[in-house]
């Protein structure tokens, strides 16, 4: 059993939030718990929260968050972070109070972005209520996914797949260096990251899923009426299945709003290798 369990938060530093709560919550579907002016608060289940966003002058993304069952877990991964040159800081009680979790562990990647292990994330005793009806796919898989360019793969491999001991899902020969999915639950992937020339590092997108078609599309008619700006447009991928669209957020990064991701049987899952990420559709846009 992996110790890392599931892609379960992100927090970033943006510039517009009140963008960000016109984007994630009139036309994604997502809830908010917290919008003040320097920060938005976003909830996609039954957790307290999955999206955290922070006002700032410069964007950047301070943690990606993986979930584990407990302190064990942590200690493990500490340690083998350590072994590999990492120098990951323990959250203080303060630090864990407020991400709402019991314990976590935070460091950077290769590339500058936040990352953090943790367990015990607090649960809400209210309902999730989406502004739109949207019922997101999160279940024993956690958010969704984020997909990197990369300055180069070997370190990230060797962090996900060596350190988190994260499961091989495929590859797409998406340029030169091709593009990595790693899975740690049924998810086709949690993570995946490519080093594309002259592409810089950062987050490319985030991955959210949703368990209606509908709910896509009508999603993706107010972002065709100019709610948000078009990234690419409707399609299907080759490797996970999923039928989405990319929009643009307010932060200039990207994300992908899906339906019918496929999911993996570890017991049988054989890793390939995809000459296109695309059966159909996803043409970009600008």
């Amino acid at each position: 059993m992996r110790r890392i369990r599931e892609f379960g938060y992100l927090v970033a530093t943006v510039r517009d939030i009140d963008a960000w709560k016109v984007f994630a919550g009139d036309v994604h579907g997502m809830q908010i718990v917290e919008h003040t002016e320097d920060r938005l608060k976003l909830r996609l289940d039954e957790r307290s929260w999955r999206i955290d966003l922070h006002r700032g002058e410069v964007e950047h993304i301070d943690a990606v968050g993986w979930e584990v069952r407990g302190p064990g877990d942590i200690e493990a991964i500490e340690k083998k972070l350590r072994d590999h040159g990492y120098t990951p800081h323990r959250a203080t009680t303060e630090e864990a109070a407020s991400r709402e979790v019991t314990d976590y562990l935070a460091f950077e990647d290769p590339d500058g972005n936040g990352v953090e292990v943790y367990y015990g994330a607090r649960r809400d005793q209210t309902p999730f209520i989406s502004p739109t009806g949207a019922r997101f796919v999160t279940k024993n898989m956690g958010i969704g996914h984020v997909m990197f360019a990369v300055s180069s793969s070997v370190p990230f491999r060797e962090l996900y797949m060596d350190i988190f001991e994260l499961g091989l899902s495929d590859f797409i020969d998406i340029g030169p260096d091709p593009g990595t999915f790693l899975h740690c639950n049924p998810r086709h992937h949690s993570i995946a990251f490519a080093n594309r020339p002259g592409v810089a590092p950062r987050l490319g997108h985030l991955m959210v899923q949703v368990d209606d078609m509908d709910t896509v599309g009508r999603a993706y008619d107010k972002v065709l009426d100019g709610a948000a700006a078009l990234g690419s447009t409707l399609g299907k991928h080759t490797n996970d299945e999923m039928v989405s669209y990319y929009v643009k957020t307010p932060s200039g990064w990207e994300m992908e709003y899906g339906y019918g991701g496929l999911e993996i049987d570890e017991e049988t899952w054989v890793p390939g290798r995809w000459s296109a990420a695309h059966f159909w559709g996803h043409k970009r846009v600008g």
